[in-house]
């Protein structure tokens, strides 16, 4: 299917594409283009008005790739999926980011995937929401003025995953004493997309559990805290039944709100393993 009449902007430089991003009116950001141009396709049929400018990022080299620098790995937003998971990471918690990325739907897709598409294109099921809070996620973003502004991950989604600035790049702390687990359930056999993720972070001194952060992705809401369970988790001792207790002790109207029987008792199933991982390990 043919898209509605367009006008692609190919910008060379980051500023350049967040003065662009604010100045050009009924506009898009496209990165891998895996979800924005389905999107325009499907509104096309619909007889939906689409928008009249693309502003694509494939040239925006400063936009692309992976470093460390001390304590902290940088992922910038033009980052291929299938790039991420072909990066080592050091041992520890952020390899759960090589665990995230082998879900991600087909490899055809991760090819062209990228890190910045999947967080903020603003579907409320993409894979990466719920990582990135429970890791603790610094998104950075670029006005038009070439300031920086830095939003925890948390508060992103809170915001419904909107800004007026261009995301540039993420960036997360590695952290010795840290633990994670990560589980998601697909939609259906054939639809390779999240119903459902669960991340834990936490750390872990003579079996107490502390600064622990739980990511959950109900698949209705933008990803979101479980403070509830946080808070239980952060006075508990590893043990064989921490998994099991820890199921009375949840923010339910997370996952019960909208939810059918099936898909509450996978939250708790998901819930209970990655709790027994971490406890375990």
């Amino acid at each position: 299917m043919l898209l509605n009449p367009l006008t692609l902007h190919l910008p060379k430089t980051s500023l350049e594409a967040a003065r662009l991003y604010k100045e050009l009116e009924d506009s898009k950001v496209l990165a891998g283009g895996t979800f924005l141009l389905n999107s325009m396709k499907l509104l096309k049929s619909k007889g939906t008005k689409t928008a009249r400018h693309i502003l694509s990022l494939a040239k925006v080299d400063e936009l692309k790739g992976i470093s460390f620098q001390g304590d902290t790995l940088t992922i910038k937003s033009m980052t291929r999926i299938n790039d991420l998971f072909d990066t080592p990471l050091p041992d520890g918690h952020l390899q759960i980011l090589h665990t995230v990325c082998r879900n991600i739907s087909t490899n055809p897709i991760r090819n062209m995937a990228t890190v910045g598409g999947n967080l903020t294109c603003r579907y409320t099921w993409t894979e990466m929401g719920a990582v990135m809070i429970a890791l603790d996620a610094k998104m950075h973003f670029l006005g038009a003025d070439g300031k920086e502004e830095i939003v925890a991950a948390e508060d992103f989604f809170k915001n419904a995953a909107r800004s007026e600035k261009l995301f540039t790049h993420v960036s997360l702390k590695t952290i010795k004493a840290a633990k994670t687990a990560y589980r998601r359930v697909r939609k259906t056999l054939h639809v390779d997309v999240p119903m459902l993720a669960v991340c834990i972070k936490t750390e872990i001194s003579d079996k107490k559990w502390y600064n622990t952060r739980v990511g959950i992705n109900n698949g209705v809401a933008f990803a979101q805290r479980d403070f509830i369970l946080e808070e239980f988790l952060n006075k508990s001792t590893s043990s064989m039944d921490l998994g099991k207790e820890a199921m009375g002790h949840l923010t339910t109207v997370i996952y019960d709100t909208r939810s059918s029987d099936y898909k509450q008792h996978m939250f708790r199933v998901s819930l209970k393993s990655a709790i027994e991982e971490i406890s375990n390990s």
